[in-house]
């Protein structure tokens, strides 16, 4: 177990469970020569293994102590590359990337913004592996006509297939989080055509503005200006009159997009 003590301001949770660690570089399967990046690698429990496999490691770590750690501890690496500053501020292809995998035992309160970063970055993010608690986890691997299902799944499952490759008790990290966590992998897939990307997201997130309402609720008057011509446009999209945005898949939202964009409603 190393030194470097957890803070609670950046809601550090370092693993130490050499059975989890394993099992995630099993996950990750990194080979030498390939480009990893790593968010938040705290006190390198994942790093030192990553370095070992051969992979060229871009570690980004926002922790001033942690980083200055770091440096102390894995100076040996040649193939370590350790920036010290925010990584919702790196910039892959300015940093020369041209291809990486993502691997990161992610602070809960960043798991959102990381997720979203990895589909701005997608063109050269292929994977990303990562630990998250486990009802995000859940949240990214949902399917329609499910309490989960979300703008999250349906965003992320555009441009990548998740799996929830396995869960991981509190006790396997210092401190315990209060929750239990999941690791999961994304991976890229082919980029869908969408005629009208930023539509397409008002429409779905106008969709889920809240969740216990009809979709025909939601849509007014942010997207449809009246009731009538919200069961209207539901009515030639197909879509039952009281169904709710957990009930329509991603197809169907883009039909609908597709749909009020004919009509001018959008």
């Amino acid at each position: 177990m190393s030194a470097l003590r957890p803070r609670k301001r950046f809601a550090q949770h370092f693993l130490k469970s050499a059975t989890v660690i394993t099992d995630i570089i099993d996950t990750v399967s990194p080979r030498e020569g390939q480009c990893i990046v790593e968010v938040g690698p705290g006190d390198g429990a994942l790093t030192r293994p990553l370095l070992q496999s051969g992979a060229q490691i871009v570690a980004v770590e926002f922790d001033r102590d942690a980083a200055k750690y770091l440096a102390q501890h894995l100076s040996q690496y040649p193939n370590l590359k350790l920036l010290n500053q925010d990584f919702l501020d790196f910039d892959p292809a300015r940093a020369g990337l041209t291809s990486f995998t993502l691997v990161g035992n992610l602070p809960y309160n960043i798991t959102s913004p990381v997720i979203d970063w990895v589909i701005r970055h997608r063109d050269l993010s292929e994977r990303a592996c990562l630990m998250v608690q486990k009802e995000v986890g859940a949240r990214l691997a949902a399917q329609p006509n499910h309490k989960d299902w979300s703008p999250l799944s349906i965003f992320t499952q555009l441009y990548y297939q998740v799996r929830c490759c396995f869960d991981v008790a509190p006790r396997h990290f210092r401190p315990p989080p209060r929750v239990m966590s999941t690791f999961v992998a994304l991976t890229r897939t082919p980029e869908p055509e969408i005629a009208h990307p930023a539509l397409f997201e008002k429409v779905v997130r106008g969709s889920f503005r809240q969740r216990r309402k009809l979709l025909v609720n939601n849509l007014v008057p942010n997207i449809v200006a009246t009731p009538q011509a919200a069961r209207d446009i539901l009515e030639e999209t197909g879509l039952p009159p009281r169904c709710r945005a957990e009930q329509v898949s991603t197809a169907q939202f883009l039909t609908l997009t597709e749909c009020l964009v004919l009509h001018n409603i959008l």
